[in-house]
């Protein structure tokens, strides 16, 4: 076991626990001391599942470590060892080794779902933990507009450690050196489009992949490459490397016809009907004024009360809740019936008195 910022030395009197994790049970089977040359030594035998694991851990100043799994019967050396740090509250830095953005193609009330995922690294030889103050280890902003945020529970990181809260995403745990991946999912709804995300620090590698073939993606030097697949589902893949953190990316989904298309031509209909009603009733008031008026009797209605029954109807048509084939057979029906009955009027109205 090693740890200290001058150079790696043992380190006895620290607590490690053999544990063993399979899909029968689960849990720590013996435990000991390290020595002052900080070996420790177990003896067990595999059982139950052959798809169990064990491991040793170690505990050093409240943080947790881990050697690699026991594969062989007899292990030693550097795949039985446990590397520990001293840890700081100091803000050292933290690098984002990989930002990934995965949007999702639309589910049937428009949301996506967008899954983020970072790889942050700590190359110093300090354990980066968030101290008295409380401060966030890593933090990064949500995207306007997201809702239903959560961790991913199968990630590297526990989601007890993270907040996800006021359009942020902040970073509790403990990071040691190396690299620890950070991954979570949110929902976004269409009128959250487009996304914007900056990226508050360099990045060494981005990327973006997109279901929706109509989707559009900008900034940071993102350059499509080979598109991939993930269970079952394809996606157009974007990558930039050594990204600078003045940099944004932007994504967006271009409006479609087809998305509104029953909508935008509904309004134009009735649009156009209305206008087309309106000329033809101030030319017939036109022509009334010109031509004296005939008086009105049962068999011939007022021309605008036939203009405007004729007007009802091509509503009526265009409006989304006239669903069946057979009603609109009959409003067009009636309407062809108002039609011949507005053409004997006009020609009535024509005739001298």
């Amino acid at each position: 076991m090693h740890g200290e910022p001058k150079g790696p030395r043992p380190i006895g009197d620290v607590r490690v626990v053999l544990h063993r994790v399979g899909p029968d049970r689960a849990g720590p089977l013996d435990s000991m001391l390290t020595d002052p040359k900080g070996r420790y030594h177990f003896r067990y035998t595999a059982s139950g599942s052959p798809d169990a694991i064990y491991f040793v851990s170690a505990s050093y100043h409240g943080i947790a470590y881990f050697s690699f799994p026991l594969r062989e019967a007899v292990t030693r050396g550097d795949d039985a060892q446990i590397t520990v740090f001293d840890t700081t509250s100091r803000p050292i830095p933290i690098h984002v080794l990989g930002h990934h953005i995965i949007l999702g193609a639309p589910n049937q009330s428009g949301q996506r779902e967008v899954v983020e995922v970072f790889e942050l690294g700590n190359d110093t030889s300090v354990t980066r933990v968030t101290g008295t103050a409380h401060r966030p280890v890593f933090e990064s902003v949500l995207p306007r507009g997201a809702t239903d945020a959560k961790v991913n529970p199968n990630g590297e990181i526990a989601p007890t450690a993270l907040s996800l809260a006021d359009g942020r995403v902040r970073l509790f745990a403990p990071l040691s050196p190396g690299s620890r991946q950070l991954s979570f999912a949110y929902q976004v709804p269409k009128s959250a489009l487009p996304l914007t995300y900056p990226l508050a620090q360099p990045t060494g590698v981005l990327e973006v992949l997109l279901e929706e073939p109509r989707a559009k993606v900008a900034g940071a030097g993102l350059t499509e490459v080979q598109p991939t697949t993930a269970s079952g589902r394809a996606f157009r893949r974007y990558l930039a490397q050594n990204v600078s953190g003045q940099a944004a990316v932007q994504i967006d989904v271009p409006f479609a016809l087809d998305d509104a298309r029953s909508r935008f031509f509904l309004a134009i209909a009735i649009v156009s009907a209305l206008a087309m009603v309106g000329a033809v009733v101030y030319a017939a008031r036109r022509r009334r004024a010109e031509i004296p008026a005939r008086p009105r009797t049962a068999h011939a209605p007022a021309t605008e009360e036939l203009f405007q029954a004729i007007a009802q109807i091509d509503a009526r048509l265009d409006q989304a809740d006239v669903a069946t084939d057979d009603e609109r057979a009959r409003y067009a029906a009636e309407r062809a019936r108002l039609k011949s009955r507005l053409a004997e009027a006009l020609a009535a109205e024509r005739q001298p008195g």
